[in-house]
């Protein structure tokens, strides 16, 4: 591939064993570019019933078939040669993606690419270390346990991180001998089908990983499908309720949920200001605000409030100036996915006027396109919309606190779990604080920040299960336990 930006006519189509293929189902729908709603596709397909159900069949064929004989080594090889292709081929694909999720390119060199490549070798690394259990034949009995690959997975992806989400859900799957179909969400599928070539390209047998797209109608036929056994989904509340039910009454099938948060930033009186200032700020306009662990309350000692946050109002104020077209490689900043989106967070922010102080932006960016202003509320009412739930744009709230005990109060009283960050100099008091947090994330002198090594998920209402790491290993194995007569 080139340096240049790929074509998306070229990607109109479902990947499924091993080739792009028409879909069955006659539906499509449309695709605009959010930074000026310009069209990008006009027709763009929805995988129906029976285009799951032949992804479903060859994905069976394939893990009973010849993924099922591949080594442990042999999968190793698949994801080195994947890493490698990576090199080459992964920026001009985010670059296509680009044109509808409205991401700024300029992450993909660093942040994207780093990231993805990252997780690939990560577990290219444990495909032959995922050890089983033996107990010893104490009672006339040898006692092992192996774990075992579920088998037909399925990954339901996000529109604010479709390559990386596609990548954290079909490499530990893989590398545990699954089989996977991903459906990435309906704003942003390009890159995902893009993508998928590469994994025939490294050695992975036809079916092992395939592509639909559509919108919750498609996903929903994957989550009640009976011939799945296990699904994976990121993005809201509401539709993650949905899965876990269609899940429920289909085929009990396994299920991993990640839903979002509303996460908490706590900055005590002897933090590092400068430090405090760099993360909160990032932690909620990275990709404007559409990120499931921003950092969108900020609670601030009283003793420092007016200091912090007068720095934090003009740094948000002075975002603005980032904003540009997110195909251009020196811009920072971009739109939020579409104008649908863009609705909702104003529909939010124009609610939140009367519920909170409004201190910058509220509004919309520029007359085109779906640019919405870094946003700052304070002193919120206890119940605003504002303060209590994820807006998911560049939306944050500012509330002080006194003591240790009122801001953990405050921290917890959410339906929300998933990250805080802790600011301060106080060793002691942030590893306490870390324990009293009801997130499955904490960070100390950090915010907003995941790390491929370690669990990721969260409590409470922001999900099930755990993703990252060794813990991910689990989520696409089940445990089969061997008992062996020695008396026989």
């Amino acid at each position: 591939m080139t340096d240049e930006t790929l074509d998306p006519r070229s990607y109109t189509k479902l990947f499924l064993n091993g080739q792009y293929v028409e879909a069955t189902n006659k539906e499509t729908y449309g695709l605009k570019n959010p930074k000026d709603n310009t069209i990008v596709i006009e027709n763009f397909p929805i995988a129906g019933p029976e285009d799951v159900d032949a992804a479903v069949r060859f994905a069976e064929e394939a893990f009973r078939g010849p993924w099922s004989r591949f080594t442990a080594v042999q999968r190793t090889e698949c994801f080195l040669k994947l890493a490698s292709l990576l090199e080459e081929d992964l920026m001009p694909i985010m670059r296509m993606d680009s044109l509808t999720s409205g991401i700024p390119v300029s992450l993909g060199p660093v942040r994207e690419k780093t990231y993805i490549r990252n997780c690939v070798l990560y577990y290219a690394g444990w495909t032959d270390k995922h050890k089983g259990d033996y107990f010893p034949e104490d009672d006339g009995f040898v006692k092992f346990v192996r774990h075992e690959p579920l088998g037909v997975c399925a990954a339901i992806n996000p529109f604010n991180s479709p390559l990386a989400c596609f990548f954290l859900k079909a490499a530990p799957a893989l590398a545990t001998g699954n089989v996977i179909i991903i459906k990435p969400s309906e704003k942003t599928p390009l890159g995902s089908l893009a993508i998928a070539t590469l994994f025939e390209k490294a050695g992975f047998p036809p079916g092992v990983v395939q592509v639909v797209t559509g919108p919750g109608s498609t996903g929903a036929l994957l989550a009640e499908h009976m011939k799945i056994r296990k699904i994976s989904f990121t993005g809201s509340i509401a539709t993650g309720k949905k899965i876990q039910q269609a899940a429920a009454q289909s085929n009990l099938k396994r299920v991993t949920l990640e839903l979002g948060g509303k996460s908490p930033a706590i900055i005590f009186d002897d933090a590092n200001l400068e430090n405090a200032l760099t993360w909160t700020v990032n932690g909620i306009i990275t990709r404007s605000g559409q990120l499931c662990v921003a950092a969108s309350r900020v609670y601030v000692h009283k003793s420092i409030a007016t200091q912090f946050i007068e720095a934090y109002k003009k740094r948000m104020r002075a975002a603005v100036n980032d904003f540009g077209d997110p195909q251009d490689p020196n811009v920072k900043l971009g739109p939020v996915v579409d104008a649908a989106q863009l609705e909702i967070v104003k529909q939010k922010v124009n609610r939140g006027k009367s519920e909170a102080e409004l201190v910058v932006g509220g509004s919309q960016h520029g007359e085109t396109g779906c640019y919405m202003e870094p946003t700052v509320f304070c002193n919120p009412k206890d119940d605003a919309d504002i303060y209590r739930n994820e807006v998911f744009g560049p939306v944050s709230v500012i509330k002080t606190f006194e003591t240790e005990e009122e801001v953990l109060e405050l921290a917890n009283d959410t339906e929300y779990g998933l990250v805080a960050g802790i600011f301060t100099k106080d060793v002691t008091r942030a590893i306490r604080m870390s324990s009293e947090l009801d997130v499955g994330v904490v960070g100390i002198n950090c915010v907003s920040l995941q790390s491929m090594q370690t669990p990721f998920g969260g409590k409470k209402q922001s999900g099930v299960g755990r993703e990252f790491g060794e813990y991910a290993l689990r989520i696409f194995t089940e445990p089969k336990t061997v008992l062996i007569n020695m008396a026989a």
